[in-house]
This record gives structure tokens, C-alpha cells and sequence, in this order.
């Protein structure tokens, strides 16, 4: 764990230090869409990007735009996330760690359906589908029992052939980053 925790500054860092993040994030959204998996999936959950993150603000209104429902998370205590669907971005709030998030008195929980497909985010991924995540294991909780396809964005600087791993870590199905595709054979179903 402390491994982790000090590798989490470093990547922080050198997230914060790539260039043309825009023009990056772009490419990974254009990849994004052309997958099929994403294209056959009715229902998208995605986070909320911030920061440096790999934008999904045009991800979330383009799913929007394109009929698919949309659901976002909202981080509980013991490091639980749920997530709301949304029609739009105007109806997120400031929320915990200073990401928007769901109003949930006002958004409707969803119930996961089958063909859905989620977006995770993370500091780092490896070739694998394992990330380093921000440490509070709310993803890896979710996707231990989450059954369908996962994906993971990331700049390709921040795409590593090794990172730590533990064994509550859980791998995404699908690396996307500004320069590949990578089916990982990870996640649920080799998703």
C-alpha cells in the first residue's frame, strides 16, 4: 500500500506534465466512439472527469446526443459508488473531493442493465487493464461484481508495461488511449 500511495504523487506529477492533454483527450474519445462495444452499449457510466483526467464532459454529452442513457457516479461511505442517470451535465453539484456529481434526491439510481458499458478512470494503467486508481478502492469494489464491458482512458504517457498490483484489484476489459486500443482479456468476460 505504501508502494501505491508514493507512486500516486509521482503520476500525479507526471499526468500534470503531458502536453496537448486537449488534443490527446480528443483522439481518445475519437477512439472511444468507434469501438463497437461502446456503439452497441444503451447505457454508458462514466466519471465525472477533473483535473488532468482524460476529459469525458464531451463523452457524456455526445451519449447524451446519442440517445444512450447516461449514469454517473456518487461516492457513499466505506468506499461505495452508485450511480445516477442524468440528461445532462447542468444537473451535476459539487460533491465529495470536489468532483460533480449527482443530485441523488433529484437523479434516479440505476439498476446496471445488461448492455451497458463503463468508463473508469484512473492515474495509470498497465497492458493488463490494472490501474492505480486515487486509493479509496471505490472502482475495484464496483467492479468486482459489475459483469459487463470496462474500459479505462488514460493519456498513452501514463500507459506503463507494469504497475503494482493487489488482490482486490480489478482489471478493465479495454485500455483506450490517445495513440491504441488494448483488449486486455481482463474484466468480466475478457471485458
Amino acid at each position: 500500500m505504501q508502494i501505491k500511495n508514493k507512486l500516486r504523487k509521482t503520476l500525479k506529477e507526471a499526468r500534470s506534465n503531458v502536453s496537448d492533454k486537449s488534443e490527446k483527450a480528443d483522439l481518445i474519445l475519437q477512439r472511444l466512439i468507434s469501438l463497437e462495444e461502446y456503439k452497441s452499449a444503451d447505457t454508458l457510466l462514466c466519471y465525472v472527469s477533473f483535473g488532468d483526467e482524460v476529459d469525458t464532459h464531451r463523452l457524456i454529452k455526445l451519449a447524451l446526443k446519442d440517445g444512450k442513457t447516461v449514469a454517473v457516479p456518487y461516492c457513499k461511505d466505506r468506499g461505495i459508488i452508485e450511480f445516477y442517470i442524468i440528461n445532462s451535465l447542468d444537473e451535476l453539484k459539487l460533491g465529495a473531493y470536489g468532483i460533480k456529481e449527482p443530485d441523488i434526491n433529484f437523479n434516479k439510481r440505476l439498476e446496471v442493465p445488461e448492455n451497458s458499458i463503463i468508463i473508469v478512470p484512473g492515474l495509470a494503467f498497465n497492458r493488463f487493464g490494472f490501474r492505480i486508481g486515487y486509493g479509496g478502492g471505490y472502482y475495484d469494489r464496483f467492479l468486482e461484481n459489475y459483469k459487463h464491458i470496462s474500459v479505462g482512458l488514460c493519456y498513452n504517457d501514463m500507459l506503463f508495461d507494469e504497475i503494482p498490483t493487489e488482490k482486490y484489484d480489478m482489471p478493465v476489459g479495454i485500455v483506450v488511449t490517445d495513440k491504441q486500443i488494448i483488449y486486455t482479456g481482463g474484466g468480466k468476460d475478457g471485458f
